[in-house]
């Protein structure tokens, strides 16, 4: 149970004041026994409590108004299925840093959503405002940081921080779609996701991402070729440098919004890294007669969900190290022109911990 904004009457109700004829007396909860009530029963008590305490009813029903705000995206246009792209990444970086998710996009005002250029407007972060930190991630990525560029901070426990910048000046209506640059200080490592919308298709039976043209075989080609220019160290100097993987590159294929997707979820869908992609395409499985290369669930059950990449992204076990970092540029320059950029840096203590773990004594 999460409490927000709570409303602490001076002089608290007791349960003598009510009139019981509703049955209130026997449906108070206790910490020791909590109790649900109809929603016909809630709204009498809502009225019996401002009917004790006029002096606060207009606070009560502003409480009752915010418990209704609608904070989820509605709609399958452009700027629809930008933002909530968008809202995904910082979402992927906040579980990823081990900060409260589901408290940071529940934050979120959805009434500014026709005119925000981009989801940090309806988040409330606080923006990067400290120079130094604007220098220092443009020297990470290797790009200068626009001034007007939109940026939020979120801040969290035992010095876990995640900083965004939007950097993109594509509006949000024409994107095509969105790229992920996301750097952690604590294992000096890069991660790049790129968001693939998928389609509900009666046809092939369920999600599927339909491969149309060259265009992904053309990214995938030019990821191989900033990988080949790139090689690991032979021995590796320290603790933080260990990967199971070290491959930069992954998709995330996405089912399009749903009217019943909660407003602090992440999007259920199918991540990849760029070989994964490429050699399912290779395969029988990839072809659906007659409907051309698809990437759907039906065919492609070997991928990471959301959890199985936050984990191993969490931890560092993935991504690309230290060897490569001064190739940010050209990974930069692999983006599809028209793709709103988002770059994360998860910050966090440079010692490595067991209790960073969650491990217990």
């Amino acid at each position: 149970m999460r409490l927000s904004d709570a409303l602490i009457f001076e002089n608290p109700i007791s349960v003598h004041e009510a009139d019981n004829s509703n049955g209130f007396v026997e449906t108070v909860s206790t910490a020791e026994h909590l109790q649900r009530i109809d929603a016909q029963a809630w709204t009498a008590l809502i009225d019996l409590v401002k009917k004790l305490r006029p002096m606060h009813a207009q606070d009560v029903d502003r409480l009752v108004a915010k418990r209704l705000e609608e904070r989820r995206l509605f709609g399958d246009d452009n700027r629809m299925n930008r933002l909530t792209e968008q809202r995904d990444a910082v979402g992927l970086c906040l579980d990823i840093a081990g900060l409260d998710r589901r408290g940071i996009l529940r934050s979120g005002n959805t009434s500014r959503v026709d005119s925000a250029g981009s989801v940090l407007e309806l988040l409330n972060a606080q923006p990067v405002s400290e120079r130094s930190l604007v220098e220092q991630d443009a020297r990470i990525f290797r790009t200068v940081l626009a001034t007007g560029s939109d940026t939020g901070e979120f801040v969290g426990a035992a010095g876990r921080s995640v900083r965004t910048y939007v950097t993109d000046a594509t509006p949000i209506e024409t994107a095509t779609g969105v790229d992920l640059l996301i750097y952690q200080e604590q294992y000096n490592s890069f991660l790049m996701l790129q968001y693939k919308g998928m389609q509900l298709d009666d046809v092939v039976r369920g999600w599927s991402y339909r491969v149309d043209g060259t265009n992904l075989d053309h990214q995938i080609s030019a990821m191989k070729r900033i990988r080949s220019a790139s090689s690991p160290p032979a021995v590796l100097s320290a603790l933080r440098d260990l990967r199971l993987n070290d491959e930069p590159f992954y998709f995330k294929f996405c089912e399009r919004t749903r009217p019943d997707a909660s407003d602090d979820s992440l999007i259920a869908g199918i991540t990849m890294s760029a070989p994964h992609v490429e050699h399912f395409l290779s395969l029988p499985e990839a072809i659906r007669q007659g409907h051309g290369r698809r990437i759907g669930y039906e065919n492609c059950p070997r991928y990471f969900n959301n959890s199985e990449f936050v984990t191993l992204a969490r931890s560092g076990w993935i991504g690309c190290g230290a060897a490569t970092t001064n190739l940010m540029a050209e990974i930069l320059a692999v983006r599809e022109r028209g793709r709103s950029a988002i770059l994360a840096v998860i910050g966090g203590p440079s010692e490595l911990r067991a209790s960073d773990r969650g491990r217990r004594g």
